[in-house]
């Protein structure tokens, strides 16, 4: 669009953008404690209004710490009926704008109302909801990270006021945006899923607008720019092949050395490097751990490029996590790129089930015509602009869509192997999924995770396809990783998804199977008595599906009732059958009857295929959806068989129940898996790739793989066909940090243990001003030491930042690597895979020792096991266990030769128990033993001082 026609759309923006700042978030216990509203006349800040308001009951320190509002203040502030008031003669009937703007106005309606007051019912545009809409593809929708898009510089966040004008002024950066770079059509679309979405009047009014604003522009022409956000799953790098060693790339005066900023020439990187050559050159697995700092991720991926260049091969690289999965592909691969002359191609792959399909996408965008439900009408509104712009179809790039929450419509439109039709699929030119395996057949290297990797085993390479070479990193997660997923699960979702592929519950022509065939029946010029077979099998399906209906949810709901009566963190393990009568009734009712559909659906598939392709409108399409579904049906069968006669010598079974309840569905899933994966992994890994590199910072345990080769399976292969090395870190961790025992503690499980070691944190964090963080195993303790140091810590001005507490992991870290002072209170994930150099983190306290939770369904089938075959379950694999996850959580300080700081456990049990001996021995620093608090407190001073000088 032309300058003049955005001048012209800013003249329509006259509206009011308004902001509370509240005691919580609850508008029956909570209290208005600040009001703000900016009007913007033509898009320009034309008055202001602020006032604070009087609570009755007090303001919370943490909102005190947020807001920076003094308490004083808000003693002679006016009451809220008397400000609120004010706020009303000065909105108006105007327009209001707000980032969240629903809570704003639902907090000054419920306090305006208990007054007796009017409440507003003005129109109202919501610019987190917009947001949504039309940036799928930043991080989060906080105001914050939307303001750090548009460069948008508030003068104090977390103040009304401020957040008020900030508000506004995203709207008109928003709007100039979308008029810039969507086109009236695009608009117009997403103006007809708003109003099918019924959300509010907030962004049908607003996209109306547009649209109209729009429409009176077509005939000049639309001139929209367009966008590329979206993250490439391919990076090639078509240069010449150098002949370049490991030498030329690694050494001190190397091509790293002389275009990596700040590179620091590490021996070990170059030993690590050369091995992952002589690996691959002699076709051998090799267990190499790479100490914190030698720099794995470059160490394996040059040698994997050299080779699979020069032997026209590839190499797949499997990770555990997404974080290092978007490290190596979106940072490490990149900048390899810019520094080496290495030609090579990589590809970026995840299960199918992460990325959209193109046929079944159209498919609903054509039921929109029709009748969207207003839930399936807000899912599109959240993946239309995003659909336009990804590059690779890979829904984890959404930041709007929540696939939790829109499950039933992802599953709708994902990719699906049931569903899938191949090259025969009319969309077979755009699928995102055939696209990247076309890549994949010619890519050097291949980055991929171990949930991929593993099922892609199970399928026969369906989706990596053929390969010999691999890397899998974080290797010591592997076996949780199998355990996972050469199991399986069944829970009510997945039976209601499939249920619905058949016929939705709600009434509609068109959709699902059973209506489609009924539909091709009525357009079909097939035999008579072919006609009425089908009709007389569909209509015998739908019968047998209401009533698996009815019987799933009878199932799945006693299986929630129970998992939720047995208090045991939302999992049930079931150890015996015949413990659970009624539930098992239940279970092989469906399972009799799912047979019997099975049949039906069996003889619908066969009855259909033996028709003329010619006589049946969309045949291919038909008869593709008959026989996904026989398959889908036919694992779920498998997997109800499995469910009825269990073998719980090598498996678990439990039942889990979703952290997030819907209160109209269960949310129960019984889940199977094996306890000892160490077989499968050879049979299907070992045995089928020829060369394999495992590697982490921690696999070995006292300079022995013994325990990772015992539990991988690595143990039952031919001891000449497996190498292994451990690559020391370079740092000097006895010169870099000071290992402390708090041996003065009681014991976890002693009565006094919290308190006091409450109030040993408390007095850490308040005698030295450094970052700070404290690793937990449950959010128990992590709940009652944020309890605990909020207040304390809000006097001192230092931030304090927990998981759970409304920030995401990534915007936690984020927030605080920028301070030098703050303290974070993480559980398991923080354990590892978090890497903060620098001041931001010099003090790591591991609250308790890192062993698993006893009766976690998994952990406790493999207790159980060991004890069967006579073996000490915690010498086996408990206290193992826990020595690595410590390990793991110890590397988390020393990130750099710069870095230095305290790691303190205060787990008292390393000094008084028997095995504490071995906790000392796997940690790469001198551990000293504290006898008091005092104590404690002076060496820490002093380790903090002496720094200082």
């Amino acid at each position: 669009m032309e300058k003049e026609e955005l001048a012209g759309l800013k003249n329509n923006l006259d509206f009011v953008a308004i902001d509370t700042e509240t005691t919580g978030l609850d508008p029956s216990r909570d209290e208005i404690i600040e009001l703000a509203a900016t009007r913007f006349k033509s898009g320009k800040i034309e008055d202001q209004f602020s006032t604070l308001v009087k609570p009755h009951r007090g303001m919370p320190k943490y909102i005190e710490f947020l807001t920076h509002i003094n308490p004083d203040d808000l003693s002679t502030a006016p009451e809220a009926k008397i400000a609120l008031k004010d706020l009303f003669s000065f909105v108006g009937d105007s327009v209001l704008v707000g980032h969240n703007v629903p809570f704003d106005i639902g907090f000054i309606n419920h306090h305006s109302a208990l007054n007796k007051g009017a409440v507003l019912t003005n129109k109202f545009w919501d610019t987190q909801e917009i947001s949504r809409v039309y940036f799928p593809f930043v991080s989060d929708h906080k105001l914050s990270t939307m303001l750090k898009f548009f460069h948008i510089t508030p003068e104090a966040a977390h103040r009304a006021t401020a957040d008020a004008e900030a508000s506004g002024l995203l709207l008109i950066a928003m709007t100039e945006h979308i008029i810039k770079h969507h086109s009236m059509m695009t608009n117009a679309r997403l103006l007809d899923l708003s109003k099918q979405a019924q959300l509010n009047n907030s962004l049908y009014d607003y996209l109306h607008l547009l649209v109209e604003y729009q429409r009176s522009y077509v005939l000049k022409g639309e001139h929209t720019t367009p966008l590329d956000y979206a993250k490439p799953n391919v990076i090639e790098n078509d240069i010449p092949f150098h002949n370049i060693s490991l030498d030329e790339v690694f050494n001190s005066e190397g091509l790293l050395s002389q275009k990596f900023p700040h590179f620091e020439f590490r021996s070990g990187q170059l030993e690590m490097a050369n091995k992952v050559k002589e690996a691959f050159q002699n076709t051998k697995h090799l267990a190499i751990e790479a100490g914190t700092g030698v720099g794995k991720s470059f160490a394996y991926l040059v040698p994997a490029m050299i080779f699979a260049h020069k032997n026209k091969t590839r190499v797949v690289v499997s990770t555990n996590t997404k974080n290092l999965q978007d490290q190596l592909f979106y940072k490490d691969l990149p900048q390899l790129k810019k520094m080496l002359p290495l030609p090579f191609k990589a590809s970026l792959v995840k299960g199918r089930e992460n990325y959209v399909c193109e046929r079944r996408w159209n498919d609903m965008l054509m039921e929109q015509s029709t009748a969207l439900i207003p839930y399936e009408a807000q899912a599109l509104l959240y993946l239309y602009i995003w659909k336009q712009l990804t590059k690779s179809g890979d829904i984890s790039e959404n930041s709007s869509f929540d696939r939790k929450r829109f499950n039933i419509i992802w599953k709708r439109i994902c990719s699906d192997r049931y569903q899938c039709m191949g090259r025969k699929c009319p969309h077979s030119g755009k699928c995102y999924v055939l696209n990247l395996r076309k890549h994949i057949e010619n890519s050097t290297i291949v980055v991929t995770n171990h949930s991929l990797l593993l099922t892609d085993l199970r399928m026969e390479n369906t989706t990596l396809g053929k390969y010999d070479y691999l890397v899998v990193d974080e290797a010591h997660n592997l076996m949780d990783s199998a355990s996972k997923n050469l199991g399986f699960e069944v829970g009510y979702q997945d039976l209601v998804n499939l249920f619905n592929q058949f016929a939705p519950a709600t009434k509609r022509k068109n959709v699902g199977l059973l209506n489609q065939l009924d539909f091709m029946l009525k357009r079909s010029v097939i035999p008579e008595t072919s006609n009425e077979q089908i009709q007389m099998i569909t209509k015998s399906l739908s019968e047998q599906i209401s009533t698996m209906r009815k019987i799933s949810l009878e199932l799945f709901t006693e299986a929630q009732d129970l998992c939720q009566q047995a208090d045991s963190y939302s999992k049930l393990r079931i150890k015996n059958p015949e413990d659970f009568p009624h539930l098992y009734e239940s279970l092989d009712k469906l399972n009799k009857q799912w047979h019997s559909f099975l049949k039906q659906l069996s003889n619908l598939a066969d009855t259909f295929s033996m028709l003329n392709s010619k006589q049946v409108p969309n045949y291919d399409t038909l008869n593709e959806s008959i026989n996904g579904l026989v398959k889908r049906s036919v694992d779920i069968q498998v997997g109800l068989d499995i469910l009825e006669n269990p073998d719980l010598m090598n498996n678990a079974l439990w039942i889990e129940n979703d952290l997030r309840p819907d209160p109209k569905t269960p949310v129960s899933t019984f889940c199977y898996a094996p306890v000892d994966v160490s077989l499968q992994l050879n049979e299907m890994l070992y045995k089928n790739i020829p060369s394999i590199i495992f590697t982490s910072a921690t696999l070995a345990l006292r300079q022995s793989f013994k325990y990772f080769f015992t539990q991988s399976g690595l143990s039952l292969i031919p001891p000449e066909q497996l190498d292994e090395y451990i690559v020391d870190s370079p740092f000097d961790y006895d010169k870099q940090s000071l290992l402390m025992i708090s041996s003065f503690l009681p014991e976890p499980k002693d009565r006094f243990f919290i308190n006091q070691a409450l109030g040993c944190v408390e007095q850490l964090v308040l005698s030295v001003d450094v970052g700070t963080m404290i690793l937990f195993t449950n959010y128990k303790d992590l709940n009652s030491v944020y309890d605990y140091l909020s207040e304390p810590l809000y006097h001192r001005k230092r931030p304090l930042f927990a998981q759970g507490k409304t920030y995401s992991r990534s915007s936690m870290l984020e927030e605080f690597k920028s301070y030098k002072n703050a303290v974070l209170l993480g559980t398991n994930s923080f354990w590892e895979g978090v890497d903060i150099q620098g001041d931001s983190l010099s003090m790591l306290i591991l609250f308790k020792l890192p062993f698993q939770v006893p009766s976690e369904p998994i952990v406790e089938a493999l207790i159980d096991k060991l004890n069967t075959e006579n073996k000490d379950s915690f010498m086996h694999y408990m206290l193992p266990n826990a020595l690595l996850k410590l390990r793991q959580g110890f590397g988390r300080l020393i990130r750099s030769k710069e870095d230095r700081g305290i790691v303190l456990i205060m787990d008292s049990r390393v000094s008084n128990k028997y095995y504490g001996k071995y906790f000392k021995e796997v940690l790469p620093a001198k551990c000293m033993e504290i006898k008091s608090e005092l104590e404690l407190l002076n060496e820490v001073i002093r380790f903090f001082n002496v720094s200082k000088q």
